[in-house]
């Protein structure tokens, strides 16, 4: 089995732990469905896209898609993308083993996808992320779309959803500056549910006695359920015990079709400004 030497991983904040390489093809050890592939794009997305964009190559020298790093099955490149990489700025996700599966399922599906053809494939889901007001996006903002209500901006808003107060900053985790995408941050507009950071995503389980929990999912099994509940405390459930369980759709509504593309646009040119 041939050793890697080369451990250079980028990743921050949301990030992906697999590389992939024709030259050097990481054993794959499961069959991929449509739906499998179809989450892991939005998992991908939601948790790594704004480091390393569509194409996998967002961070300067790394290119997800066309090289491989740190694992030699599917499972182990799983492992990675759950426990992140002690020493790196490589984070943990809280995703369990399905989920994690289903990222590369999906970064199985783009080898072979180069960054021009990506990138075109990106351009076309939005004409309009360049093309915004910045000063008509504010007053939207803070009027029409009620953003400031859940979002703190400009040191004011709300605190319920993220915080954009460096929503258009250019960051740098020690492998190069990473621009703002504007792209993504669009989709978050008019699909937030596939863009939903891990610290807003909300798990719940419904008992068969009627009792819901909810809280932050911390992994899952064949046979159990472990999260932390809204108070803080460790939960495990055994799923015998369950009515249902699973992750709540985000609470931030859909623009789309409550903005026009050109006042989504103007939203995005605002938080583009927004450097913290």
């Amino acid at each position: 089995m041939k050793v890697f030497k080369s451990i250079a991983v980028a990743a921050a904040g949301f990030a992906a732990a697999v590389m992939f390489s024709a030259a050097a093809p990481v054993a794959q050890q499961h069959g991929y469905s449509a739906d499998q592939i179809a989450e892991g794009r939005k998992l991908y997305d939601a948790n790594c896209g704004r480091c390393h964009n569509n194409d996998g190559a967002g961070v300067p020298g790394v290119e997800l898609f066309k090289q491989i790093r740190r694992a030699t099955t599917d499972d182990d490149i799983a492992k990675l993308v759950q426990s992140g990489i002690q020493g790196t700025s490589m984070p943990p996700h809280s995703f369990s083993t399905p989920q994690a599966l289903a990222v590369v399922a999906f970064m199985r599906s783009m080898v072979g996808v180069t960054p021009a053809s990506a990138a075109a494939a990106g351009a076309t889901r939005s004409v309009s992320a360049t093309s915004g007001d910045a000063v008509r996006g504010r007053a939207i903002f803070t009027g029409k779309g009620g953003c400031n209500g859940c979002h703190l901006a400009e040191r004011a808003g709300g605190t319920v959803g993220p915080d954009l107060s460096a929503a258009g900053a250019t960051r740098n985790f020690g492998f190069g500056p990473i621009p703002p995408d504007a792209l993504a941050l669009e989709r978050a507009i008019v699909d937030p549910n596939a863009e939903m950071p891990p610290d807003y995503r909300v798990f719940q389980v419904t008992l068969k006695t009627g009792m819901v929990v909810r809280g932050a999912l911390l992994n899952q099994d064949t046979f159990s359920v472990q999260m932390h509940d809204q108070a803080k405390n460790l939960r495990s459930f055994q799923k015998s015990e369950l009515k249902d369980h699973g992750f709540l759709p985000s609470a931030m509504p859909s623009y789309q079709g409550r903005l026009t593309p050109q006042e989504v646009a103007d939203v995005v040119s605002y938080l583009l400004t927004l450097k913290g």
